[in-house]
């Protein structure tokens, strides 16, 4: 071997292991402060399991390393660098203070209320951030719009907001998620997949994203590594979001389907179910809803010509 390869292995495997030690003190720094009653109170307990789990993890991913086991290597240290960002996220985010503000919608309301003239700025700012970096659920944030700012202007704070920030998850998923995926798979076998898929990604995708049942702000950076293009999701997901945003901020101001009488309770549950059935059906038969409009789109071309 030559020297520079014994370097190189060296460097990697220091590296490694500064990324585990680096996971275990934040987890415990995390753990001694998180307030949660439940982990503060068997704090030796927890804090052991993180050690655990760092030190496992660390070991399988050197010993892959130098075995040379390529894919189950990139796999472990994959797993090491997610580890240690979550817990250093969690562990800013507690130290922030942010945690202790935005438990429940009225705390968030407040919290941007106090910002003054500047609280629309900041609602918009943190909807952004919701959708690619900060660990807090949606209904918190736009819900406390809606008690700060109403429906309307809530919906159009957090489109803006929420807008930007799908877009930026997509390019960093179309820059950086490819990248990771044929590290890990390969580049051939990679595209492979992405053409077998072709097509099926923007119906499914589409439909992901219009009905509130599914992690639109993970399936932001999943669109990036399809085939999906920069032009059509910019599209898409303008229309979609603002169709989700409109409709999650009238919902949760109750002036939509008002959900404190049997009717409307009624009128929820036909609506989720028929969204359903909706999504199920578009995924069961893409393949020829794609036929479909591959048709439409050729007799088009063909009248134009």
């Amino acid at each position: 071997m030559k020297r520079i390869d014994v370097i190189k292995k060296i460097f990697t495997i220091v590296f490694i292991c500064l990324m585990g030690i680096s996971a275990t003190v934040f987890a415990a720094l995390y753990i001694e402060s998180c307030g949660i009653d439940l982990i503060t109170e068997n704090s030796a307990l927890f804090t052991a399991i993180a050690v655990a789990f760092s030190i496992v993890l660390t070991v399988l991913t050197v010993v892959f390393y130098a075995d040379d086991k390529k894919f189950l290597y990139k796999i472990f240290i994959l797993l090491t660098v997610l580890y240690f960002a979550i817990i250093f996220v969690l562990y800013l985010f507690r130290i922030s203070g942010l945690s202790d503000k935005i438990n429940s919608v009225e705390s968030f309301r407040d919290y941007i209320a106090s910002f003054g003239a500047s609280a629309v700025l900041l609602f918009i700012l943190i909807q952004f951030l919701q959708v690619a970096v900060l660990p807090i659920p949606a209904f918190i944030t736009t819900g406390a719009g809606v008690l700060l700012f109403g429906p309307l202007y809530a919906a159009i704070y957090s489109f803006i907001g929420i807008f930007l920030g799908s877009l930026v998850a997509f390019f960093i998923g179309k820059v950086f998620g490819v990248k990771v995926a044929s590290w890990l798979v390969g580049k051939e076998e990679l595209d492979k997949w992405i053409y077998k898929i072709r097509g099926k990604d923007r119906i499914v995708l589409t439909v992901m994203f219009l009905f509130p049942f599914f992690p639109d702000d993970v399936l932001c950076f999943v669109a990036g590594i399809t085939s999906m293009s920069p032009l059509y999701f910019t599209v898409m997901i303008f229309i979609t979001r603002v169709i989700s945003v409109v409709s999650t901020c009238y919902s949760l101001n109750n002036s939509f389907i008002p959900y404190t009488t049997w009717w409307g309770i009624l009128i929820w549950a036909v609506l989720i179910v028929g969204v359903l059935f909706i999504c199920f059906m578009v995924y069961k038969h893409s393949d020829k809803i794609e036929k479909l409009f591959k048709i439409k789109s050729k007799k088009k071309s063909d009248k134009n010509k």
